[in-house]
């Protein structure tokens, strides 16, 4: 395809113990840096605290849930700390320059990537001062496609409830939605480090995480994350189980159509 790729990675929460969120977001930044997505479509949003956090025993390094390795270094600070808000994530979502920071400037070429890890409630994706509701994020998204704004939309989210936020995604658009749980269930978290006293990840979040570190983009397909032996546990009962909305076949996509260059 001729147009761009475009990804927005957002952790929703601050303060040590929810240590995991940002943890995922720099991982996934990563991995996706060595498949050549340039840093000017990539929008990073989470509060920064972690790091040089003093409960933080190796100052300036977050560690990686695929191979133990610091996976802060290089991650863009394109909003942190006060400026992680719903607004700003609506905003940089649909490409709004108002923020005066960097957002998606997509246009009907265009595929997106959203991840979105943190706290979920039942009934909204916490921010650390406010929440983000699903009217919100589906309203924007049924918005964009209906201006044509993008190709090909696919958003990940694992949060507890996180179905709640993405049930109401048209089934006929051109946008395709994962959730880590369905609307009655809590997000797992997963590695437990005792070093560090946190968890360094979730389920959903390091099933895609290990996967994508050893995947070849041009042949795999997002339904392998639902459909792999090592997704085995999306199945059990009780623990997350993902939840499919919007235009169901954008799962047949391959990796390289939104997260390779």
């Amino acid at each position: 395809m001729s147009g761009k790729k475009w990804i927005l990675l957002v952790a929703g929460s601050k303060d040590w113990e929810d240590y995991q969120h940002q943890a995922n977001v720099c991982c996934f930044y990563q991995i996706i840096k060595k498949h050549g997505i340039p840093d000017e479509q990539i929008v990073v949003m989470m509060y920064d605290d972690i790091a040089h956090n003093p409960q933080n025993p190796a100052d300036g390094v977050i560690t990686s849930v695929v191979d133990d390795t610091d996976v802060y270094k290089g991650v863009p600070k394109d909003y942190t700390g006060k400026d992680v808000t719903p607004e700003n994530f609506l905003a940089a979502l649909q490409g709004d320059d108002s923020t005066g920071k960097k957002v998606i400037k997509s246009d009907a070429n265009d595929n997106i990537y959203v991840y979105m890890t943190g706290v979920g409630t039942e009934g909204t994706f916490q921010f650390p001062e406010k929440p983000l509701y699903p009217a919100d994020i589906t309203g924007a998204i049924n918005n964009m496609s209906h201006k044509k704004k993008f190709s090909k939309m696919v958003i990940f989210m694992t949060s507890s409830y996180s179905a709640r936020m993405l049930k109401g995604l048209s089934e006929s658009g051109n946008a395709y939605a994962l959730t880590a749980c369905d609307e009655n269930i809590q997000s797992t978290p997963s590695y437990y480090d005792e070093h560090k006293n946190i968890y360094l990840s979730d389920q959903f979040s390091s099933t895609w995480l290990k996967y994508l570190n050893t995947a070849d983009f041009k042949t795999e397909k997002f339904r392998r994350l639902i459909e792999s032996k090592q997704a085995n546990y999306m199945r059990e009962n009780p623990g997350p189980c993902p939840c499919q909305f919007g235009n169901k076949d954008i799962a047949n996509s391959y990796l390289c159509e939104f997260l390779e260059n």
